[in-house]
């Protein structure tokens, strides 16, 4: 006689004679999108506030999302099959013998799983994690200076929004130039649609311009969120370059400590596909 089972985690359910584990597909869904807003930069707060925007249904019997529960998701195991066996003493948990694999059906693979820890170490040791309603900078982790190779960091400073190359931001030398976020996101938003249906262009460059062209003309719609994270996740997947030329192609070098200017006449950025060829951009008013 199989052995019963007494409980699960929340995703899953009990068979009806509980002796095996089911997964539901909508449930799997749901987990893959929470591990994959985790690697775009949500913090759980922000993942479980959208979820009830959503109205998507808690696994377990809050009536609500919270930030404990998604937390608390991202760093289980069972998510990709793994149970640690456990010993309970003064209603407290500890961990006894090896984990077991493939104990629970799996729903997500491990590369996912490990790349939403390493996003979550990093907002731990950032202090952030995205807590505004949309995302925020679409490109994060993927913008590079094109004259020192480091990353352009996403810089707020009050209602001035930008993208400066992070040696700037810590006086280690660079030109002391940033792009507008607004104007920089825009202007790439400009290149998508451009060259979505450009014939030249390689079959998957085509379909990736495709798909974000389609998530951008829907950023105006009530789908908002959803067509932003859409737009961040894809180009998270397809983009191995985005370089940003912030100064232009010829820039002059000042003084070290010259207060940092934005949106010079010259700026672009160049961006390059996985499998692709290397495009450059301009801002809307240089065209």
């Amino acid at each position: 006689m199989s052995r019963k089972l007494s409980a699960c985690p929340g995703w899953l359910k009990l068979s009806e004679d509980r002796t095996s584990f089911i997964l539901p597909p909508d449930r799997a869904e749901i987990v893959r999108r929470i591990f994959e807003a985790s690697i775009a930069g949500l913090g759980g707060y922000t993942i479980a506030k959208q979820l009830n925007a959503k109205k998507v249904p808690p696994f377990g019997p809050s009536p609500k999302w919270d930030q404990s529960t998604v937390n608390n998701m991202l760093r289980n195991r069972a998510t990709i099959g793994e149970h640690q066996p456990k010993r309970y003493r003064n209603r407290k948990a500890f961990p006894e013998g090896d984990p077991i694999p493939d104990y629970y059906p799996v729903v997500i693979e491990e590369s996912l799983f490990q790349a939403a820890q390493i996003a979550r170490q990093k907002n731990l040791a950032s202090g952030r994690g995205r807590k505004g309603h949309l995302v925020t900078n679409l490109f994060a982790g993927l913008t590079t200076c094109a004259y020192c190779a480091g990353p352009v960091r996403f810089h707020s400073n009050g209602n001035a929004k930008s993208l400066i190359c992070s040696k700037v931001i810590h006086r280690l030398g660079c030109y002391r130039m940033a792009w507008s976020y607004r104007d920089f996101e825009n202007s790439f938003f400009d290149f998508v649609k451009t060259h979505e249906s450009e014939p030249a262009l390689g079959r998957g460059e085509q379909g990736v311009l495709a798909k974000l062209g389609t998530l951008i003309r829907a950023i105006p719609g009530p789908e908002v969120y959803d067509a932003r994270m859409g737009i961040a996740l894809t180009l998270k997947a397809t983009v191995s370059e985005l370089k940003i030329a912030s100064a232009g192609a010829l820039p002059i070098a000042g003084k070290p400590d010259v207060r940092i200017r934005r949106d010079g006449p010259e700026r672009y950025f160049e961006v390059k596909f996985r499998g692709g060829s290397t495009h450059r951009g301009f801002p809307l008013n240089q065209k």
